[in-house]
This record gives structure tokens, sequence and C-alpha cells, in this order.
């Protein structure tokens, strides 16, 4: 008589439960949620391109030429972003936002500083939106931050959160009042700075603190509010 034999399913997991599975999903590095939000190493390095077309092109050819380099480095970045298969959104805001900085520049005239006017004027809007946060107790940089992480949790499947009750903790509305005020305060450099060059009519200049206050400066902050909101959203949970 044969001995009797008994089948035991294996799998690989992939039937565990969904939270199960997300508790043991490993969660993406400070570096690449940092990248992520920035569009990846390419999204730093497209960002800068019209500007650096732009400036020696205005410097050899006038204005009208630092505006067709400009317009298009842009759009040869949008053609490789969308050949690539890169999400299509980056490249149509990115070749909008120039076209902006271009069209205001050719009515501002003059040297090509008013290529960098958009820029300098969104810097001080942005201070000013997050200092008004602060003054209404709603820190901008804690409600994005968690606005992000409950999209997040959709679209893994997780359990949403409590909504706005981060405010009612101390620590973590301690913790967003001064990641808003980090912000604004480099939101205030980038403007001061570049705002003086443009009185000072240094066309070269306002290229070069584009660039340097631009995504480097960007990465910093991200950088900053990622470790330092996390650890006081997850101080909480534990």
């Amino acid at each position: 008589m044969r001995p009797a034999t008994y089948c035991v399913p294996v799998t690989d997991g992939a039937e565990q439960e969904p939270g199960t599975a997300e508790q043991d999903a490993p969660e993406a590095s400070i570096k690449d949620q940092v990248l992520e939000q920035m569009g990846g190493w390419q999204g730093m390095v497209y960002s800068a391109l019209p500007v650096m077309a732009f400036v020696p092109a205005n410097a050899v050819w006038g204005l009208k030429g630092g505006a067709i380099a400009a317009l298009a480095v842009a759009a040869l970045v949008a053609v490789i972003r969308l050949a690539t298969r890169t999400s299509i959104q980056p490249a149509i805001s990115g070749f909008f936002g120039v076209a902006v900085c271009v069209v205001i520049a050719m009515i501002v005239g003059g040297n090509g500083k008013g290529y960098f006017l958009y820029g300098i004027v969104m810097q001080a809007v942005f201070a000013v939106a997050f200092a008004v946060s602060l003054l209404v107790r709603w820190p901008l940089v804690g409600v994005l931050w968690h606005l992000f992480d409950e999209r997040k949790k959709e679209q893994t499947g997780a359990a949403a959160g409590a909504g706005a009750d981060w405010r009612s903790d101390r620590r973590q509305y301690r913790t967003f009042a001064w990641l808003t005020v980090l912000w604004i305060a480099m939101f205030a450099v980038r403007f001061a700075v570049q705002f003086a060059l443009y009185q000072n009519d240094d066309v070269g200049g306002l290229g070069v603190a584009r660039i340097i206050m631009g995504w480097p400066m960007f990465a910093v902050g991200l950088l900053i509010t990622f470790l330092v909101a996390r650890r006081a959203t997850h101080a909480r949970t534990e």
C-alpha cells in the first residue's frame, strides 16, 4: 500500500494579506525619494540647460538669439523626454516655463535680464505664501507632506491616515512650522540675491545664480525636509 501524500501549496508571498505585503515592502531610501520629487538626475540637468544656452547666446547674438537658443534647447529636452518615455508632464511644463521667461524677456527688452524676472517674482510669491500659512497655523510644509503621504498610501493600498490630526500633535506641528521657516528663508535668499543681480543688470550672474540656487538648493531643502519630517511622523506612529 502506497503511503499517503499531501500537497502543501508553496507561494512566493504574493497571496499574503495586503497590509502584510505593504509592511514587508522595503521603504524607498531618502535619496530615492528626493530624486523622485526632482525628476531624477536627468531632471536636474535638463532644467539648467535652457539657462546655460540663453546666457552665452544672449551675450553673443543679443536678446533674440538668446531667446531662440533657450526655446530650441527646451524643445530638444521635451523631445528627448518624450522619446525616452519620461513623464510627459515635466516635458510640457518645462517648455512652457521657458516660453514664459522668453516672452517676458522680449517684453522687458534691454540686455535680456527680463528672462529671469518670472523666477525672481515667484520666489517672493512662495515666500509670502509659506509665511501666511504660518500665520494661519497651517504650516505649508506640513500640509504638503501629509498630502504627499496620503497620496502615496492610496497608490500602495495602505491604510489612510488621520487627515489634519497632525496639527494637534505638538511635536509634529512644531517640526513642520520650523521646516516652513526653512523654506521661507530659502525663497527669501533666492529673491534677495537674484533681485540684486537684476537691479545691477548682471545677466551672467543671474544665470549662475539661477543654476546654483535652483536644483542644488532645492535638493538640500528637500533632503532636510524628508529627514526631519519622516522622523517626526514615524515617532508618532511608534
